[in-house]
């Protein structure tokens, strides 16, 4: 099954669970699911792991075939998307702006969508995964991805 994975499990993975001196075998299965055509992210993905790590970025910035450029379809999915949850994007709430393209891409692909956000229970002040609910999508954590390849990390 192919995914769409967002800003936080990229972050969740680098910095907290398999940071790469320590865990290299899971970005080399990260990479083989690039090479694969299973794992995508839309752009924006990579804009934001730039503001929260360095390290990670310029690792994903060599990551060919992994970012997928926002072509037309894919910005008026997200602006579908907006007119129906807007509050999915939010300064006050520090909310990013990739989150819609992640969805989109999902949408307009049938991709899994990899987050490790947790639902809200609300579309008042929803995350990823109350919109994808809305949407019908299926939504999974880091480690369910892990689990779902069967990749074996240590």
């Amino acid at each position: 099954m192919p995914y769409c994975i967002d800003t936080s499990s990229l972050i969740a993975a680098w910095e907290e669970r398999y940071p790469i001196d320590h865990f290299p075998n899971f970005w080399k299965l990260f990479e083989g699911a690039i090479k694969d055509g299973k794992l995508s992210a839309p752009a924006p993905v990579l804009d934001e792991t730039k503001r929260k790590s360095k390290e990670l970025y310029e690792w994903l910035e060599d990551r060919d075939g992994l970012f997928v450029d926002l072509d037309e379809a894919l910005q008026l999915e997200v602006k579908q998307i907006l007119v129906k949850h807007p509050r999915l994007v939010m300064e006050k709430k520090q909310r990013y702006a990739a989150d819609p393209f992640v969805i989109a891409l999902a949408k307009l692909n049938g991709l899994l969508v990899v987050t490790d956000e947790k639902p809200t229970g609300s579309l008042n002040r929803p995350n990823i995964p109350d919109v994808c609910d809305d949407f019908g999508l299926t939504w999974i954590g880091l480690l369910n991805l892990i689990k779902q390849e069967k990749w074996i990390i240590g």
